[in-house]
């Protein structure tokens, strides 16, 4: 991978920095619209973006050998320039870059790095199962399953929409704790409502439902500064088709991803992949980065980080 560009203004590394990937499959669309968890995200942690577009080029073409008159980078340049001038009229500090590269998820890979990235933000194409994304050797699940970072996927909404109702489902695992803050930053954001649900099974144990009001306790206080907050737990046969019910009537639907193996979970897990598949609004998983400390225990312990 070599650096091809530099824009916009330089973040202190002692900020938060959350990576922004671009390429020329996933850069079309709105760019204010791309932007908005992003910078919602990091607005809410005081930090900015790093706009990377990753110009892939063939195995057998030699970085250092491409002109800087190629099409490939003309285009990256005006995309990257296009979304940190959007950033900064969001009020969000951006530092874009381009990178040359012969493998896409490896280069956001060594982006996270190079830059220090605490999180990054990847876009998942709508409609395909992640069982299809995952053989095919897409961008997204590789990244997912190898960033020691915060991870955020997000399939955008069919249609461009305010957001006013994020529909926040937290689970007893490792990364429910990421999802509420990221249901936070969105409603801070957008001054929307948040309705929390916490899923049981009708046959769920009488210590399950404890666990189950001390996750609602401990997302709640996530959420304390937030004006329009309801919080429930519910019994369900399918926890999926729950979550499919309901994601159709709010503008977001925010989850935690699921714990499990690479090949059994499809990396984002049976439920994720079936919200994304059922609902036409959008969906933003988070994954925490768990290799340091011990967040699952944290999170049912009712004592989230700071």
């Amino acid at each position: 991978m070599s650096t091809e560009m530099r824009s916009g203004v330089e973040i202190p590394a002692d900020r938060y920095r959350l990576l922004v990937p671009l390429s020329t499959e996933v850069a079309s669309g709105s760019v204010e619209r791309r932007l908005r968890t992003a910078a919602a995200i990091a607005r809410e942690r005081g930090g900015g973006v790093v706009v990377c577009y990753l110009a892939t080029v063939a195995r057998q073409t030699p970085l250092d050998g491409v002109p800087s008159d190629h099409p490939i980078l003309a285009e990256a340049h005006e995309t990257t320039e296009e979304f940190v001038e959007s950033a900064a009229r969001a009020d969000v500090p951006a530092m874009g870059r381009i990178h040359l590269s012969h493998d896409e998820s490896k280069s956001v890979l060594d982006a996270v790095e190079t830059h220090e990235c605490e999180g990054v933000v990847l876009s998942i194409e709508a409609g395909r199962s992640q069982r299809r994304r995952l053989l095919g050797g897409d961008t997204a699940e590789k990244v997912v399953a190898r960033a020691g970072c915060e991870v955020f996927v997000e399939k955008q909404a069919v249609d461009e929409t305010p957001i006013r109702r994020i529909l926040l489902a937290v689970s007893g695992g490792p990364h429910s704790e990421l999802a509420a803050k990221t249901a936070r930053a969105l409603a801070i954001d957008s001054t929307a409502r948040v309705d929390v649900v916490h899923f049981l099974g009708r046959d769920a144990s009488a210590n399950e439902r404890n666990q189950g009001e001390r996750i609602i306790e401990t997302t709640e206080r996530i959420l304390a500064d937030i004006e329009r907050v309801e919080t429930r737990s519910e019994s369900t046969e399918n926890v999926t088709e729950a979550i499919v019910a309901r994601s159709d009537e709010y503008d977001v639907t925010v989850l935690g991803a699921p714990t499990g193996g690479l090949l059994e979970q499809f990396v984002f897990g049976m439920v994720p992949d079936s919200v994304n598949r059922g609902s036409e609004n959008a969906v933003v998983m988070a994954q925490q980065d768990t290799g340091s400390t011990s967040v699952y225990g944290r999170w049912i312990a009712g004592d989230p980080s700071e």
